[in-house]
């Protein structure tokens, strides 16, 4: 069963279609929408629905679709730093190998810290992802 989704408030609506309305209006020469106005448009369609917007704000339900689906869930995360030691041959590799650190900032200031021991890690990935979903 799909839940139903709420509706957009007006206000924010409004305030979109009339920056593409001004847009459509001022513009000298066909070309492309601004993506300011698209980033307006996908972020309404991945909370209201991709048909709803593009109906109500006049565009191509195919071209905000496909925008919509370009962008990950939470948004891009983009991190700020990110260190990685040099692996070496098991051979080669000192007898009190330190391991690893994994540092990763979020735009809203959240951070998050994890020291590795030398051969461990796949844990690593469900805290990552679970940090970040969190932050979405």
């Amino acid at each position: 069963m799909v839940k139903p989704r709420k509706e957009p408030s007006p206000e924010r609506l409004d305030a979109l279609r009339g920056q593409i309305q001004n847009w459509r209006e001022s513009r000298k020469v066909p070309g492309p929408m601004p993506g300011e106005l698209w980033d307006g448009a996908v972020v309404l369609a991945r909370k209201f629905g991709v048909c709803r917007i593009a109906r109500a704000l006049t565009l191509d339900y195919t071209s905000l679709r496909k925008r919509a689906e370009k962008v990950p869930e939470g948004g891009l995360v983009k991190p700020t730093f990110v260190h990685l030691p040099m692996t070496v041959a098991p051979e080669m590799a000192p007898s009190a190998a330190p391991g690893a650190t994994i540092e990763i900032s979020t735009p809203d200031g959240a951070r998050l810290h994890i020291h590795l021991e030398a051969g461990r890690g796949i844990e690593a990935t469900g805290i990552v992802a679970a940090f970040l979903e969190r932050r979405g």
